[in-house]
């Protein structure tokens, strides 16, 4: 099941990687914005063990931790709900880019970073009122949690 997850998570990752790099739409300012991108002494690791523990502790769905590239980096997604459910609205094409973090953990200039996928990035790719929502639900939930894996 582990792999199944895994295969659905680097798909969806490339998608909206490619569909990034290609819209033509998205102008050069906007893309920095798509990376919510923090630094912390802790070890990989105890980032995925404080991710876990957040989303445990709001009652979010944690859908799993896979380590790709030879395990230089780790991969974390996790949905929430209540986001979920506004984002359902634009359709069920949407499916594809749910509001679920997308986060990716790994080792720079003897630092752990943290990149996580701004929410925004939904709008961006379909806009739409309902995406636009969500990922403003999002953003000040998935800062929220940041400060808490960081401390």
């Amino acid at each position: 099941m582990r792999y199944s997850i895994k295969n659905i998570l680097l798909i969806i990752v490339s998608m909206v990687t490619l569909f990034s790099i290609n819209n033509s739409v998205m102008a050069a300012a906007a893309s920095k914005d798509l990376f919510m991108i923090s630094t912390t002494s802790k070890s990989m690791d105890e980032v995925v063990s404080a991710v876990k523990s957040h989303v445990k502790k709001k009652k979010w769905v944690y859908l799993g931790d896979f380590k790709v590239k030879k395990g230089q980096v780790i991969l974390v997604k996790f949905c929430i709900k209540t986001a979920e459910k506004i984002a359902w609205k634009a359709g069920l094409k949407v499916s594809a880019m749910l509001p679920c973090g997308n986060m990716g953990i790994y080792q720079k200039n003897g630092k752990t970073e943290i990149s996580l996928l701004n929410p925004s990035y939904m709008n961006t790719l379909y806009p739409n009122a309902n995406l636009k929502a969500a990922g403003e639900l999002l953003i000040p939930l998935y800062k929220e949690m940041t400060t808490e894996v960081l401390k």
